[in-house]
């Protein structure tokens, strides 16, 4: 009887397993529903704000809750997941919004399964806020074509132990109790255009098995050089406390869950920031203790409880488990710990006026700051990078680190005009004559020889990181220099407003506003971005932000090898001017390119400024194809070969699709200047460069960049003398006939990589 009550007992749970609900997502395929929100209805804990302000309405033909805009307050709608099902901690999963495709709207979304803030907006919409209330915001808005159906964000979500609550005086235990999923939005002045937040359905979905998930990456063979892409989370670090919502493995099953999210997205190089405005983060800097040329452990604070060491025991997994290489991010700014013995707070970088400080952001450079002319400041700087880089042989020998990403915030590498950087500035540069402070002040000319030499000194200090590195075993090491300082990025020099391909509707909509097209030919004629980024920061009173946060000097760094200061991008305004892609090149004759999202702080409040879902950010993209319309049209333009990204918290893509396409077309490409063929194609919105390969042994290869904003049909592409046909990565084959292929379809914002055949 036993082997029938076996059968019996398989066979029930074999009619359990076919009852579970399955789906097919775009590019997740088949998936298991966990748990399905019905947005006209009121269940799964559904709170909103103000009371009674949501409606159900028909759109699309079907009916859906729709959250208009408010006028004095901002609003959101809240539902819980998971509830009950079983949920697991440390699970892959995805969260499903069905949203109209219809008009423009803009979506905060607030996924505490995996702490994510990734939002998006439809159509026309602009993501960060127009006015925003804490940094300002480079709004864009593009007539992104939209399907008039229900589209799908899915957000892939590592889940952890534990969820705040929405009024994170607490948190839930996702196994029993789920997560909250929030979706918000600004009061009107700050999404003028918006037709509201509406959802159909949230669904809670299981992936079966996530390691066929994980994209295969035809990297270009040795002795090609490999791309990177790569990214730092600011408000994220927390979560793998050991109080913390995914405090796992004492910290670093939160870190895993990146290494997992990479594979999934197609990313190559793992980023964690390890000092943050100065302070250490997860890493022990007394780990020298005993032995020969250690420093008092007093140079710089440490971090306490179980991350006191994260970052030991994450090297091994990130390098050897996972296979990637590593660049760890620096907001440096000397030691900061108990004085003697501590670089920063000596603050020996000093302001032109005598004042004590740059900036009012005391909590910063007026801590600690650094003079990168100084020796002292290469030697402190060795003594962080043996501290994190060096001590990890293994992982060094196997080629598991790539370099060093260095990001000063304000003030944190200023110009300094202290006595003995002025002396500095005199025996190098001026002919052995050491000028005042009011020399500098009142000769213009003086004034700028300084400044040139103070950028001449700072990228000199970042090859000299860099050969540092590679003279202790680093592998053709590079130092990424990223001088931008802000959140969101730069806008338009002398163009103030709204950017957009729809002015005369803007002006309707922000009368009296400033309002710029993005099709205005002399925004690239003139160079306006790049004239931005090379303008040091505004400053007012006796502050000297001009000095705590310089312009760009990319110029300077033209003819160093594997050393860039960083391109800083956004939305298309930043990416549509090849002459600002060519000002970034290096002595690669490549760039490096840093996307800048803002952070949207403190924005989610009632009409009386009172924080509606606790701290709230919001890092913003665009729905569907679009979200990566900014890193294609950059491939058109330029020779991007590192691609970062900044991150307000928990990484994640609503539309991994095109994500992972992009990535896996970005990194087949070997890390080497192109040319761009002129009249490959009739289309003007068709761009075909060609990576030459010959001097390696390995033949060329072919970036195809579109783009347009909707697809193309039997697309034909001139190909040069010789080529019989092009291989795209996945192995299709596009024979040349009479000197062209035929790309049967080319999607909106699409890059293809091809090898040539002859």
């Amino acid at each position: 009887m036993k082997p029938i009550l076996l059968a019996a007992a398989s066979l029930c749970a074999a009619a359990v397993a076919a009852e579970a609900e399955t789906i097919r997502l775009p590019f997740y395929g088949e998936v298991e529903v966990i748990d399905t929100v019905d947005c006209t209805q009121t269940d799964h804990r559904f709170e909103e704000h103000p009371a009674g302000a949501s409606r159900v309405e028909t759109i699309l033909d079907a009916p859906c809750r729709v959250l208009p805009v408010q006028e004095n307050t901002s609003a959101f709608m809240k539902w819980r997941l998971g509830e009950g099902k079983g949920v697991k901690p440390d699970g892959a999963y995805v969260v499903v919004i069905e949203y109209p495709d219809d008009v423009a709207r803009d979506y905060i979304v607030r996924n505490n399964g995996n702490n994510s803030r990734r939002s998006f907006y439809t159509g026309s919409g602009i993501g960060d806020p127009w006015e925003a209330e804490i940094v300002g915001h480079h709004p864009e808005s593009l007539r992104i074509p939209q399907s008039g159906k229900y589209m799908r964000w899915c957000g892939l979500t590592f889940t952890g132990v534990k969820a705040p609550n929405l009024q994170e005086n607490g948190t839930l235990d996702i196994a029993t109790e789920g997560f909250d999923l929030i979706l918000a939005q600004y009061k009107r002045r700050h999404h003028p255009e918006s037709a509201g937040i509406a959802a159909r359905r949230i669904q809670l979905c299981r992936i079966p098995d996530e390691k066929a998930l994980w994209a295969k990456i035809p990297f270009p063979p040795a002795p090609l050089p490999r791309r990177h892409i790569f990214w730092r989370e600011e408000m994220s670090d927390g979560a793998s406390k050991e109080d913390g919502i995914c405090a796992g493995g004492a910290g670093t099953m939160w870190w895993e869950q990146k290494c997992r999210a990479m594979k999934i997205l197609g990313q190559n190089t793992f980023c964690k920031d390890l000092l943050e405005f100065g302070h250490n983060q997860d890493w022990d800097p007394n780990w020298k203790h005993g032995q020969p040329g250690a420093k008092s452990w007093k140079w710089m604070w440490g971090t306490n409880g179980a991350l006191s060491d994260l970052w030991a025991r994450l090297v091994p997994i990130v390098v050897d488990k996972y296979g990637f290489d590593i660049l760890p991010y620096y907001e440096y700014s000397g030691g900061i710990g108990a004085v003697p013995g501590s670089l920063g707070p000596e603050k020996r970088a000093q302001p032109l006026n005598g004042e004590a400080n740059y900036t009012h952001i005391t909590w910063s450079e007026g801590k600690a700051r650094v003079d990168i002319t100084d020796p002292d400041t290469l030697e402190d700087l060795e003594y962080v990078l043996q501290g994190t880089i060096l001590r990890f042989p293994d992982q060094v020998r196997k080629g598991g680190f790539l370099g060093a990403w260095f990001r000063p915030r304000p003030g944190q590498w200023p110009v300094s005009f202290a006595d003995a950087t002025r002396a500095r500035f005199g025996q190098e540069a001026n002919g052995g004559s050491t000028p005042t402070r009011a020399d500098l002040q009142n000769n213009r000319a003086l004034y700028d020889k300084y400044i040139d030499w103070y950028g001449r000194k700072r990228a000199e200090f970042c090859d000299k990181i860099r050969r540092y590195l590679e003279e202790n075993g680093v592998r053709d090491a590079i130092v990424v220099m990223d001088n931008d300082a802000s959140e969101p990025g730069h806008g338009l020099a002398d163009r103030d407003g709204l950017v957009t391909d729809d002015p005369d509707a803007w002006r309707s909509i922000l009368p009296g506003k400033g309002v710029v097209d993005v099709n205005d030919p002399s925004i690239v004629s003139q160079h306006l971005y790049l004239k931005s980024l090379r303008t040091p920061s505004s400053t007012w009173g006796r502050f000297e932000w001009q000095h705590a946060c310089p312009g760009a000097d990319p110029e300077h760094y033209s003819n160093l090898k594997n050393v860039w200061i960083a391109l800083p991008f956004h939305n298309l305004f930043s990416v549509n001017d090849p002459g600002a892609f060519d000002a970034f090149r290096n002595g690669n004759g490549t760039e490096t390119l840093v996307r800048h999202y803002g952070l949207n702080e403190h924005m989610v409040k009632d009409a009386g400024g009172n924080r509606l879902i606790g701290y709230a950010i919001a890092d913003f993209e665009r729905a569907g194809r679009a979200c990566m319309l900014s890193e294609v049209n950059a491939m058109a333009n330029g020779d991007p070969v590192n691609l970062g990204y900044l991150m307000g918290t928990q990484f994640s893509r609503g539309f991994p699709g095109p994500v992972a396409e992009f990535n896996r077309n970005f990194l087949a490409l070997p890390a080497l200047p192109s040319r761009k063929l002129d009249g490959a194609c009739a289309a003007p919105d068709v761009t075909l460069r060609r990576i030459d390969c010959v001097a390696q042994g390995k033949g060329a290869y072919y970036a195809l960049v579109h783009t347009g904003m909707r697809g193309k049909k039997d697309v034909k592409v001139r190909v040069p003398a010789g080529v019989q046909q092009l291989t795209d990565i996945d192995g299709v084959r596009y024979p040349a006939e009479k000197g062209f292929v035929t790309i049967p379809h080319l999607k909106p914002w699409q890059l293809m990589t091809f090898w040539a055949s002859r």
